[in-house]
């Protein structure tokens, strides 16, 4: 594979998206394409209330790649959530927005709200369509978990060949903020320089990955830090024959509740799953998040899901997620409602 581009692609085998887009335009070294999904589920038995229609994180891209020569090829890239169900609100909503700069040799550089490299690392379980992973999109805007906004990122992968390959990445968050859910005229977090590296290596199917993400924050005037060490592995390409991976993350002041940052987390992410020739891929998935200082569960769940595939840009799925719920400790109590939730649906890829 062309290294210019493996972080896109590794990017894209973490979520799943296994259709490709659209090419629109491929002409004198300029290549450009349409992609995305729509994605549509009937929900049931959703924390007591009637059934409804749901969709399940629908988006619209434009990509465009341009080969400068002397081993160079420059791409942008411009993301919208969709809003498939509410008539007469608004439509779009920035996803990603970036532009970036790669060589065979030299690796990728790449800036705007984009993917993170501790992505790379932490995505290995966020595949599934019903139900992935839950704690890498808390607050991932600011921390950088998932989908980082203001990220200036490089990436590269040295191949050994039958040695396997080694890939790393490091990113850098400037000035950011987001306003408090409590009240929307206050900042509740805000940060000025955050930094996040990744390593991993790939052999015989085999994947194992390190990330570090860390920086000085403020929360509602309070000064702390917030960092989180990261390991994952995984085997196999999900949807294809056996598919296990695992994440385990350590966090300070990462993740939150009711809008408060939990000063000490622990967070468990983990997939099985088996793809069928006939393309149905059955899934087994558990993660949870503990409150280490107090010694007592955030929240937890466990799903059984399976997905067809009924054409390559047309995919059903379904399943059944189980509530493991909160506890409830000496000054901290994480219980909600009940959760059971079960869900039909069906996934359009552009």
């Amino acid at each position: 594979m062309n290294k210019t581009l493996l972080a896109l692609a590794v990017t894209a085998a973490a979520i799943g998206t296994q259709a490709n887009a659209l090419e629109v335009y491929n002409k004198e070294g300029t290549q450009m394409s349409i992609g995305g999904h729509a994605t549509i589920g009937l929900t049931g038995a959703h924390a007591g209330k009637d059934a409804r229609v749901e969709e399940k994180s629908p988006r619209i891209n434009i990509e465009v790649i341009q080969d400068i020569g002397h081993g160079f090829k420059a791409d942008f890239k411009a993301e919208w959530a969709m809003n498939m169900l509410e008539g007469g609100k608004d439509t779009f909503k920035t996803r990603l927005g970036y532009i970036g700069l790669g060589h065979e040799t030299y690796g990728r550089i790449a800036a705007g709200t984009q993917w993170s490299p501790y992505y790379m690392a932490a995505g290995v379980v966020d595949t599934p369509i019903g139900w992935s992973n839950d704690f890498l999109y808390d607050n991932q805007g600011i921390f950088g978990t998932a989908r980082a906004d203001k990220l200036a990122a490089y990436s590269n992968t040295i191949d050994f060949d039958t040695a396997g390959a080694l890939t790393i990445g490091a990113g850098w968050q400037g000035a950011n903020s987001v306003v408090d859910p409590k009240d929307a005229n206050n900042t509740w977090i805000s940060s000025t320089n955050r930094a996040q590296v990744v390593a991993g290596y790939t052999i015989a199917g085999f994947n194992a990955n390190y990330a570090f993400n860390s920086g000085n924050i403020t929360e509602r005037g309070v000064a702390k830090l917030a960092d989180s060490h990261l390991v994952s592995g995984k085997y196999g390409n999900f949807g294809s024959g056996l598919y296990v991976a695992a994440t385990l993350a350590s966090n300070k002041n990462m993740n939150s509740f009711d809008s408060k940052l939990i000063n000490e987390t622990e967070a468990f992410d983990s997939i099985l799953a088996y793809g069928l020739d006939m393309g149905l891929n059955l899934i087994l998935k558990h993660e949870e998040m503990k409150d280490t200082q107090n010694d007592v569960r955030v929240k937890s769940g466990t799903s059984v899901q399976a997905e067809y595939t009924i054409s390559p840009r047309l995919r059903a799925y379904t399943g059944y997620n189980f509530d493991n719920q909160g506890e409830t400790g000496s000054t901290v109590d994480y219980r909600k409602r009940k959760d059971n939730q079960f869900i039909i649906g069906t996934r359009f890829y552009l």
